[in-house]
């Protein structure tokens, strides 16, 4: 059997109906069954017939002129599984001591035990970093400053009500965003020999009439960073402009936005960019060819390194991978 020493059949069955029962699997009956059917014939001795074959005629009924070459449902069925576990030991699982994975490229599946104590202390840092996240300002973001895209917002001038209005909602992002750090009011850009980081990048905004305009800038080489949203009419009611705000942070400010666009093209991107993305597109995709690249990512990270399983909560990889190294 696949286990770890010291890992006995009740430990096991005990993993598997914490995930049996869990929120996370709660609305899918095949993967609960395709999980029940692999993890029991593993602990039976049977692994050997953990095949696409056997698999799909016991848990997916298919007929027994069934090809597993040209059929590709058990392959599908297994990579939104592995999703799945994924997602339920990123959530309600977090803490459960012993975790169920299948590898790819087979159905077999191996368990791995989390200690407790390396669970305690990883948690307990985690608190401390989250705790400091919300504060844009704080000391303990440093390594953010330094490798995630900070975004300056000129104040406006302050007879324009509008341009006001649009700064504040976008300010109020601060504490949503993943990808992109908001600098506080009172911060400034920092130099390096004498030019600004090159992660550095300034918002501006001005009204004209009915009209907001809006510009993004890339401190550094001065170039203006191509954004959706460029120009708004609006009617000067708080609330729409508040909509506007949101509608310009979640195009611009995002892993999919212009801010990281640029940084790709401009060969800006860091490894932690790159990390943070490649989860993003594992969530999107849940491919295994997304899977590994995801891991891949993270592994490079202090504090990912050691995990048994891909991290997908944007939060807790962020804080993790801003440990120093």
């Amino acid at each position: 059997m696949l286990t770890e020493t010291g890992i006995d059949g009740g430990q096991v069955s005990d993993a598997l109906q914490r995930v049996l029962r869990s929120r996370t699997f709660a609305r899918s009956e095949r993967l609960r069954s395709f999980l029940k059917f692999i993890v029991e014939m593993e602990q039976l001795g049977l692994s050997h017939q953990l095949k696409g074959y056997t698999i799909g005629i016991d848990v997916f009924s298919r007929s027994h002129g069934f090809d597993p070459g040209t059929d590709p449902l058990v392959r599908v069925q297994a990579g939104k599984l592995r999703k799945l576990l994924n997602q339920f030991y990123a959530s309600e699982g977090r803490d459960d001591p012993l975790r169920i994975r299948i590898p790819l490229g087979g159905y077999v599946p191996v368990y791995d035990r989390v200690a407790s104590q390396a669970s305690m202390v990883r948690e307990r840092d985690l608190e401390l970093i989250e705790t400091t996240f919300a504060d844009v300002e704080s000391p303990a973001l440093a390594d953010d400053k330094a490798s995630l895209p900070r975004l300056f917002i000129r104040r406006p001038d302050g007879d324009d009500l509008i341009a006001s209005i649009f700064v504040n909602a976008t300010r109020l992002w601060s504490t949503r965003l993943w990808a992109v750090c908001i600098a506080g009011p009172s911060e400034k850009p920092s130099f390096e020999g004498g030019a600004p980081h090159p992660l550095h990048f300034e918002l501006k905004a001005h009204s004209l009439g009915t009209e907001l305009k809006l510009g993004l800038r890339h401190l550094r080489s001065g170039s203006e960073v191509p954004i959706s949203m460029g120009v708004c009419e609006t009617s000067g009611d708080s609330l729409e402009i508040g909509a506007l705000a949101n509608g310009f942070a979640g195009a611009n400010l995002t892993i999919p936005g212009s801010i990281y666009r640029f940084c790709h093209k401009n060969d800006l991107s860091t490894g932690q960019m790159q990390c943070l993305e490649a989860t993003y597109r594992y969530t999107l995709e849940g491919s295994d060819a997304s899977y590994i690249n995801a891991r891949q990512s993270q592994q490079q990270w202090a504090g990912l390194g050691q995990s048994s399983e891909i991290i997908t909560e944007m939060t807790k990889l962020i804080a993790l991978s801003s440990l120093p190294r």
